[in-house]
């Protein structure tokens, strides 16, 4: 019998996803103490809303923010709509609200 183990020399963090399709969601501020109480340092957001992105402000969480599915193929294939959705979803929350995505 062969035992295989793994060992972790260093944890960078605790994440957590963040999706917005749901039927009674809570308020973005309410979820962000949520994950602040929880010692959640990183979250992955499904995209880029703005609220959420709001209320991450300054919080030190770090954030990844994906492109929603249904988007995909108008961003791979249009550069301009890339930079427009990056400008809107990404720079607009790291210039002004100081939200930490990576």
């Amino acid at each position: 019998m062969v035992l295989g183990f793994m060992v972790l020399e260093k944890v960078y963090g605790i994440g957590a996803n963040w999706g917005t399709q749901a039927t009674h969601l809570l308020p973005p501020n309410i979820v962000v103490k949520l994950l602040k109480d929880n010692g959640i340092q990183k979250v992955k957001l499904f995209d880029g809303d703005s609220e959420i992105l709001k209320a991450l402000s300054g919080t030190g969480i770090e954030v990844m923010v994906g492109i929603p599915n249904e988007m995909l193929w108008s961003l791979a294939n249009s550069l301009g709509a890339a930079e427009k959705w990056v400008e809107k979803n990404i720079s607009l929350h790291v210039s002004s609200n100081s939200v930490d995505i990576k």
